[in-house]
């Protein structure tokens, strides 16, 4: 909810983020194809920057405004989308702390900020859906999450 709630966009620097299970699964649908030869960077389990170039600066994670060792809680309003780079600059500080000494710059875009960007969360649940036996457990909670709609179920642009 806190993804499509924020547009898969960094709440501090406006970056779009990536999904890191579907980078995962890209990397288990190319070995698959491309057996024995190298293959691009797309992931890896610790993020690495050599590894996962993407992951290191990109890689969505779900940050607390109020850092949860100062007591910040869990609920929804508390939890925003940032990426990888920003939640380590951040760690426990105040928000407004990180945000005096990152200042979030406006982006300069020719056509304007993503409209319908999902951090490659499609991606994740068609790949997923094509092969769920290499899916960990916390994938497949994903997949529930962010599979096919239920009738009635709101747009990720709609909510809110």
């Amino acid at each position: 909810m806190v993804f499509r709630r924020d547009g898969w966009i960094c709440q501090y620097c406006g970056a779009p983020v990536v999904f890191a299970p579907a980078l995962r699964l890209l990397q288990v649908w190319l070995k698959a194809r491309l057996p024995g030869q190298q293959l691009p960077a797309y992931w890896n389990k610790n993020w690495r920057r050599d590894l996962a170039p993407l992951l290191d600066q990109l890689g969505v994670v779900i940050d607390h405004r109020v850092a949860h060792v100062h007591r910040g809680s869990i609920d929804e309003t508390n939890l925003l989308t940032a990426c990888n780079k920003c939640n380590i600059r951040k760690s426990d500080s105040p928000e407004d702390e990180h945000r005096s000494r990152y200042p979030r710059h406006r982006i300069r875009a020719k056509h304007g900020e993503p409209t319908s960007w999902d951090g490659f969360s499609a991606v994740f649940v068609a790949l997923a859906a094509g092969n769920p036996t290499v899916l960990s457990s916390s994938e497949r909670g994903w997949l529930a999450v962010l599979g096919p709609r239920r009738r009635g179920a709101s747009h990720p642009a709609s909510s809110g």
